[in-house]
Order: structure tokens, then C-alpha cells, then sequence
């Protein structure tokens, strides 16, 4: 990250740093957006989480089934969890389908009310004072992540970001590969997000930065 900050300046650009998001530096739980993860198990087993993915789930999945109308081979997720469960000598559920299954226990009006509640949480921690917030102090055109680490704030209130390769990275997981695997390096970029509207902005910096760099290596065949 130091070297694309330093390709950055070379290029001319102007880079604040620090340029600290609110939500995510804030003290109190309430107002941090690092403790307000993605709910992704059952409503028994939640925590402190937006409820936001399970419920547009299944509300948006059975409103796009209702627009096929007679085309339609099902007719709810429910319908579609029964046929992936009917499929399964086939391969269907080979990497399972849990995401489906949470989704599915929502009661689109019972409820409401939380989803409501979790979506003005999630525009509040991830717009107002988050990436609006640091975007209006700093008056910057793009805020920049190393990988994809931007990537779930700038989707929480539908915000545009754009993800470039740069270089690689050794993996080194724990417990460590097993004695003589020595797999290659994984590829490691940056991603440069911005607030509404802002995919011009953001294409053009990307693409600045792309031209500048010739980082991509194309992956073997």
C-alpha cells in the first residue's frame, strides 16, 4: 500500500492519509460499524447484526418471481429450497444452501419493523457517518482500500467502488501448509469507492491509475 500511495503522488494526485471513517474508528457500539456485521445465521442465533441481506432476500426473490408471471417455474423461495432439496442425487446443494434457509424464516411483515430498523442503522454507520462523512471532511474524490476491504461498507448503502490488481501476496495461513506445498502467491489489489452517483469519477481514476501501473497479469491457462 505504500508503494501505490507513492504511485499515486507521482501521478499527481493528492492523498490524504489518515483519513479516518467515523463509523469505523468510533468508541461505542452503537456507532461502529466494525460490531455491526451481516447477519448470516437464524433469528434465534442473532446477534447485534443487520438483518438487511436476509430480508431483501427473500422480499426482492419472490417480488421478481411474481413479475414472471405464468413463465415462472416457482413460485417462492420456498419453493425454490424444496426443489434444491428434491435435487440433491444431482448436486444441487453441493456447497449447501444456508443463506436460503435464514432468509426463508423471515416473516416479511412480522418483520418489518427490524429490517427498518437495521436498514436506517446500516445507511446511518455506512453514509451519513461513514463514507459521506470522511468524503465531505477531506473534500476527496475516492476514499482507497487495500484488496476489497471497502467493498461491504460501499454496498450497504448501494455506493459504487471499483477493484484494480497491483501485485501479490504470500499466503500464510494458520495452522501452516503442510511441509513441501508451497502454492503460489495470490493476487492482491486496491479498490478506490466513492459516494452516490460517483461511478464517472471513480472509472476515471481507475482507469488513470491501471495505465499508470500495468500491474494485471494474466492468469495461466
Amino acid at each position: 500500500m505504500d508503494e501505490v500511495i507513492a504511485v499515486l503522488r507521482r501521478e499527481g494526485a493528492e492523498v490524504v492519509d489518515p483519513a479516518d471513517i467515523p463509523s469505523v474508528s468510533a468508541a461505542g457500539l452503537q456507532d461502529n460499524i466494525l460490531r455491526w456485521g451481516t447477519c448470516v445465521t437464524g433469528k434465534d442465533q442473532d446477534g447485534p447484526c443487520s438483518s438487511v441481506l436476509k430480508y431483501g432476500m427473500k422480499r426482492d426473490f419472490n417480488a421478481w418471481l411474481a413479475s414472471l408471471g405464468s413463465a415462472a417455474p416457482l413460485r417462492s423461495l420456498s419453493e425454490l429450497r424444496r426443489f434444491n432439496q428434491q435435487q440433491l442425487a444431482r448436486g444441487a446443494l453441493k456447497y449447501g444452501q444456508g443463506l436460503l434457509d435464514i432468509s426463508d424464516e423471515i416473516d416479511l411483515d412480522a418483520d418489518r419493523a427490524r429490517y427498518e430498523a437495521d436498514r436506517a442503522r446500516d445507511l446511518r454507520l455506512a453514509a451519513t457517518q461513514g463514507i459521506d462523512a470522511v468524503m465531505q471532511q477531506h473534500r476527496l474524490d475516492a476514499l482507497l482500500f487495500p484488496g476489497a476491504t471497502g467493498a461491504g461498507l460501499s454496498a450497504r448503502p448501494g455506493y459504487p467502488s471499483v477493484t484494480l490488481p497491483f501485485g501479490f501476496v504470500r499466503l500464510e495461513p494458520t495452522p501452516p501448509w503442510p511441509a513441501g506445498f508451497a502454492p503460489p502467491q495470490s493476487p492482491f489489489g486496491i479498490s478506490l469507492a466513492g459516494g452516490a452517483c460517483s461511478e464517472p469519477r471513480l472509472l476515471a481514476l481507475a482507469y488513470a491509475f491501471e495505465q499508470a501501473t500495468r500491474r494485471r497479469v494474466p492468469p495461466p491457462l
